[in-house]
């Protein structure tokens, strides 16, 4: 194996390399509880160079040992699939419709005669391969729910509900696409108007609860219950990256005075905001 899927493995917690479905549900699960989503990487890189841009494979392993980062679907999805695909699995990358075509992403492996949708870059505790055939699939955790479904015109279809209510989703495009296919997208995503350059958003799924940060406020989902609270100070955000997070190498400081200098909005000003708005 090249050293740098070697590395990536050692990161992920592996000392050999993982195989068959076991291996696929091993990979799957350490990696959306080891890797967080946050957009503090791309404040930080922002304000380094000025600019967007698709990060390195290398860059992307750095944030995660030397500063507790992961990255958005942007990073995990793509560098995941061509991990999988290092240690011989049948993985493609798909892209996904939002409010826009194929600016979501997520990964489509099969095996054994069976496919499979994992998405590690969602926010979300995607903690299994789906399988396909046995749609529809529900995950539940706290005041949140996902449903994967077939959609009317045949497409993988997930509908995130908050309290009952739809608040976002994707549909799967079938078309398998290599990372620099996105890469407009992905400097598109560094502008001004984009939703990860005007707020703080950062999320820790564990086995058994999620912590995410949308600006000041906390919440954390455990089973089906939820508890939240404002962090007040940047002594306050800190204390819960480390202690909530489990991230005490995370640079949120600099995240959170780049955000101040991007938006002309201080930290003790910045709003709730639903990321599904």
């Amino acid at each position: 194996m090249r050293d740098p899927y070697a590395r990536y493995l050692h990161l992920l917690g592996f000392d050999h390399s993982p195989c068959g479905l076991e291996g696929l549900r091993q990979l799957v699960r350490a990696h959306i509880l080891v890797v967080p989503f946050e957009n503090v990487s791309k404040l930080l890189l922002f304000d380094k160079e000025r600019r967007g841009r698709e990060i390195s494979l290398t860059e992307f392993l750095d944030g995660i040992e030397r500063d507790d980062l992961g990255g958005t679907c942007y990073t995990s999805n793509p560098f995941f699939a061509e991990l999988l695909r290092e240690l011989g699995y049948d993985a493609l990358l798909l892209g996904a419709d939002m409010n826009h075509c194929n600016v979501h992403t997520s990964i489509r492996v099969h095996l054994d005669g069976i496919s499979y949708h994992i998405d590690c870059g969602y926010a979300s505790p995607f903690l299994e391969p789906i399988r396909l055939d046995r749609l529809p699939h529900e995950i539940r955790r706290g005041n949140l729910c996902w449903l994967f479904d077939q959609a009317s015109d045949h497409r993988l279809a997930m509908r995130l509900y908050c309290d009952g209510q739809q608040v976002h989703g994707y549909a799967v495009n079938e078309i398998p696409r290599e990372r620099h296919f996105f890469r407009a997208t992905v400097e598109d995503s560094f502008r001004a108007h984009s939703t990860f350059m005007k707020l703080l958003r950062l999320v820790r799924i564990f086995p058994e609860h999620t912590v995410e940060l949308r600006n000041r406020t906390l919440r954390v989902h455990r089973g089906l219950e939820i508890s939240e609270r404002t962090l007040d100070s940047i002594d306050d955000l800190r204390q819960a990256v480390n202690d909530e997070f489990l991230m005490p190498r995370c640079p949120i400081e600099k995240a959170v005075e780049i955000l101040e200098s991007l938006t002309g909005v201080s930290y003790a000003q910045l709003e709730d905001r639903s990321l599904y708005a």
